[in-house]
């Protein structure tokens, strides 16, 4: 589709990493994870999601991520506890909208709390979530961060299994 090509050349820098392989039994291709992180040129991660997609999914996605940013900066949310709290309350609308899962702001945990454990329990009390369900209530408790964290903050839902 090339749809999706010419939006992210148009809006994003696109990277890979390799981390791990998948192994090839008979003609099927088996392990090997596969996320997609749409980050701010700093790194801070604005959304992600899990396993391949379809090209109209991918798009969809990749514009929710680029317009909430947007709406981020013409509300002038640009500082980064304004811009944190932002994407809390997308991602919060989004598990309402998308997966009929209402989790007041005020019920999740605060930053300086966050944990692999207290990202268990949410996930817990949400069981009917899948992988990309469980991303936006992980994104909703720690919004934005860093790239480089994205191996932390995918634990708790990796050894929850893919929902």
């Amino acid at each position: 589709m090339p749809d999706v090509g010419n939006y992210l050349n148009r809006h994003y820098v696109s990277a890979f990493q390799r981390i791990a392989a998948f192994q090839k039994i008979g003609q099927a291709k088996v392990g090997g994870n596969v996320a997609s992180y749409f980050c701010t040129a700093d790194g801070e991660v604005l959304h992600a999601l899990a396993g391949p997609q379809n090209a109209h999914v991918f798009l969809r996605e990749a514009r929710w991520a680029n317009e909430t940013y947007q709406m981020a900066q013409l509300e002038n949310q640009v500082q980064p506890e304004q811009l944190r709290a932002f994407f809390r309350k997308a991602h919060l609308k989004r598990l309402q909208s998308d997966f009929w899962v209402n989790v007041p702001a005020e019920q999740l945990p605060k930053a300086a709390n966050v944990s692999a454990k207290t990202v268990g329990e949410l996930f817990d009390q949400n069981p009917q979530l899948n992988a990309n369900g469980k991303i936006h209530l992980l994104l909703a408790v720690a919004p934005l961060p860093r790239i480089e964290q994205r191996r932390q903050l995918a634990g708790p839902a990796q050894r929850r299994g893919p929902g």
